[in-house]
């Protein structure tokens, strides 16, 4: 049964479900046609089932981190359309001892307004202080925001005292080629942006009744 429980644990975690899944007539069905002595567990037991394995899963990551020699981050903030509220999420990105490329989310976290360079920093820092690796970082990566340019000075000119980057931190930032190549399409499609707002019009046009659509295939064929 606890063997059951810490694997629903870990399927919520893995998938994103809501805790309240656990509470489902169906579901419990389900389980009990496989294990009879299978018990409804109550949304706020999973939650707590949950945030073990979240506790374990970190114990396990910060024992890793400590052999790992290098880390490079990732950060991006985006604004959560439900809540209005903007967060920042801090990825590291490592070779571990098989020589392996991983990745692992280390951070999500509210960044309050206002959300200047200074703050993103200071959030950062006390991130990479609380996994105890401020000293095993090799790169980062952010997109082309103003406030990001000021972070990475503030965190660079942080660990240039500590002599702690290679090269004297020229290696220290790294632009985020997705963002730049999301600039230049953009950019390139600004400039045709009649031809694409005519297409639109002629795609909703078509929709608009099942005749105009079957003319319209009758005729592409």
């Amino acid at each position: 049964m606890e063997k059951m429980k810490k694997a629903a644990a870990h399927w919520i975690l893995m998938h994103e479900l809501p805790f309240s899944i656990m509470e489902e007539e169906g579901f419990n069905m389900m389980l009990k046609c496989g294990m009879l002595e299978w018990e409804t567990t109550s949304r706020n037991t999973i939650k707590k089932d949950c945030m073990q394995v979240y506790e374990a899963e970190t114990k396990k990551l910060k024992v890793l981190l400590k052999i790992v020699n290098k880390i490079s981050l990732t950060t991006d903030l985006w604004k959560s359309s439900n809540q209005t509220i903007e967060y920042m999420v801090l990825i590291t990105h490592f070779i571990d001892c098989n020589w392996r490329l991983q990745k692992r989310v280390i951070s999500l976290v509210h960044i309050p307004p206002p959300r200047r360079g200074v703050e993103i920093a200071d959030c950062i820092f006390k991130c990479l202080k609380e996994w105890e690796i401020e000293n095993k970082v090799f790169t980062i990566s952010v997109d082309n925001a103003s406030s990001n340019d000021l972070a990475i000075r503030i965190l660079k000119d942080t660990f240039l005292r500590n002599k702690r980057l290679i090269c004297g931190g020229k290696l220290f930032h790294v632009g985020c080629c997705a963002h730049i190549l999301n600039l230049m399409v953009q950019d390139g499609l600004y400039g045709i942006k009649d031809m694409i707002k005519y297409v639109h019009e002629s795609v909703r046009f078509i929709n608009q009744n099942e005749a105009r659509l079957n003319s319209f295939s009758n005729i592409v064929q």
